[in-house]
């Protein structure tokens, strides 16, 4: 394991030349009177409803990535102009799928979403029915690496991220865990996958509790929780017990109630992918309980890429309002993608389209991660976490990294770096 002694700086790497263009919520890809030739991408985010924090910041990189990408084309005198339809999904499956047939009604070919896997599960039929690419910057199901299909994911499947978490779980001495997990393909893929990874390194792992996703009160859900850890803290001793949660934005609501009982005080807690970074996690009653139990988990994105390019996120940041997420940067390099991909051929042969994406893909990727190397099933064939924990007093909590886990090759060791923020 190596050591890395520098303050964190946020993931981007240097600008790339490319050529873009697209239309949309809209994002207008033109001045008025102005000639010029226009590229159509779709968006489908969850900028309301259960994921509503990532579908934001994945929103506000979008119209960032729109913005530099058109100002890229001025600056070359190209007459290519990018612009994006946005349409929120709700984090809903159903109206996922809605937004993508108006989409579709639209002659949109290349859509960026939508959110969560299991709105891409309710879509990914009608986008290979209908010659649609849908690229998945947040869905990390397992079952949905499905190859041949028009879905790309520009993000890494599950397997990896319940990887590093035992990982982390072991080098900070817990022995026990007691999941509580959102009950969908999501949740139960991604909970399956850590309990078998955790027990591999002869880890235990309770029961736990099981939630219906777009619960209101999760006072019930929590005492049951709180018993089994109880139990727990009786066969372990609460330095080895840790409870890891698997939510989307319920996160800061599960923290408020569990702030009331006898047990989940004394444990750490542990996230995922879906709850780390998010702003109600820093303020309020679940900031004071987050900070408690030093919450800590895996955020989708390498720090590493830092340096060169820190100027654009601090822009994104600076329009969001808060630290921009991994699935966000990987939104703004996907609007880059496309564009480039549609200034090399204007075909609406989907076949044909697929290659000329993957070339891009492969060749160049976005400004912010670089090339993206896909696996067999089009989902990103490297994995980067870095772990952030909530740290503070009184009422002024903060993310910080603390450690990142990357994985080269599906055939390499996963390398380890501690980060000292």
């Amino acid at each position: 394991m190596r050591s890395v002694s520098s303050a964190f700086i946020l993931i981007i790497l240097a600008a790339i030349v490319f050529a873009c263009g697209c239309t949309g919520t809209q994002t207008s890809p033109a001045q008025q009177g102005e000639a010029v030739q226009e590229i159509v991408v779709g968006a489908l985010l969850p900028l309301s409803g259960g994921f509503a924090e990532g579908g934001e910041a994945s929103r506000v990189a979008l119209e960032t990535a729109a913005g530099d990408i058109n100002d890229h084309f001025t600056a070359f005198g190209s007459d290519y102009r990018v612009g994006v339809i946005i349409e929120d999904t709700k984090t809903d499956p159903a109206v996922a799928l809605e937004k993508l047939q108006a989409l579709d009604k639209q002659g949109v070919r290349i859509v960026i979403g939508p959110g969560t896997s299991v709105e891409l599960n309710a879509t990914r039929t009608y986008a290979d029915e209908h010659g649609i690419i849908l690229i998945s910057t947040m869905s990390t199901a397992p079952s949905l690496a499905i190859a041949g299909d028009n879905v790309y994911r520009f993000v890494p499947p599950d397997t990896y991220q319940a990887d590093a978490t035992a990982y982390c779980l072991k080098e900070e001495g817990i022995t026990a865990i007691v999941p509580i997990s959102r009950g969908d393909i999501w949740g139960d893929e991604l909970e399956k996958l850590v309990a078998a990874s955790f027990a591999k390194g002869n880890g235990t792992v309770l029961d736990g509790v099981r939630y219906v996703p777009g619960e209101k009160d999760y006072a019930g859900a929590v005492t049951d929780l709180d018993l089994q850890v109880g139990r727990a803290i009786a066969a372990h001793g609460k330095g080895k017990v840790g409870v890891y949660l698997i939510s989307l934005d319920e996160a800061a609501a599960i923290m408020e109630a569990a702030a009331e009982t006898k047990n989940l005080t004394e444990v750490r807690w542990y996230g995922c992918d879906g709850n780390v970074l998010l702003d109600t996690l820093v303020t309020g009653d679940a900031g004071r309980f987050a900070a408690q139990t030093k919450f800590t988990g895996p955020e989708f994105g390498q720090y590493e890429r830092a340096v060169a390019n820190a100027a654009t996120v601090q822009k994104i940041q600076n329009a969001l309002g808060r630290q921009p997420d991994g699935y966000s940067l990987a939104s703004y390099d996907a609007l880059w993608t496309v564009a480039m991909t549609r200034t090399q051929t204007d075909t609406t042969d989907v076949s044909k389209l697929k290659i000329a994406l993957e070339w891009a893909a492969a060749g160049a990727g976005g400004p912010l991660c670089g090339r993206v190397q896909l696996d067999g099933a089009g989902d990103l064939a490297t994995a980067h976490y870095t772990f952030w924990s909530v740290e503070g007093g009184g009422e002024a909590y903060r993310w910080v990294p603390v450690v990142q886990y990357d994985i080269w090759s599906v055939r390499a060791p996963p390398e380890i770096e501690r980060i000292d923020a």
